[in-house]
């Protein structure tokens, strides 16, 4: 197996309307569906994720919901089998606006 060195890169106007970016290799995409990760982050930002998937993150800094959803991605790829490297990151693009209209 060979290592490419160009990314795949996609360019989106983007809108107000947009909730999440998830950056991700393709260890978790290769055994995850768009829709399933999708939801997965949206269930997390919301705070409709299972109490018990609050402190994924090994070293205890950053259990924000968008850290959290990117830990219990990384895990499900695991489980999921998969065989390549994994990285996720999450960026919530709603933060402010939750925040505001609590």
């Amino acid at each position: 197996p060979y290592v490419i060195a160009k990314p795949e890169v996609t360019i989106n106007a983007r809108s107000n309307e947009d909730e999440f970016l998830i950056l991700a290799s393709d260890g978790l995409w290769d055994v995850l569906s768009n829709e399933v990760v999708c939801e997965v982050a949206r269930r997390c930002l919301s705070g409709r994720s299972h109490r018990s998937y609050s402190g994924l993150q090994a070293d205890g800094r950053d259990d924000t919901p968008a850290a959290i959803a990117a830990a219990l991605l990384t895990k499900l790829a695991i489980a999921r089998g998969s065989q390549d490297n994994i990285t996720v990151v999450v960026v919530d693009l709603q933060t402010r606006l939750r925040h505001q209209s609590r």
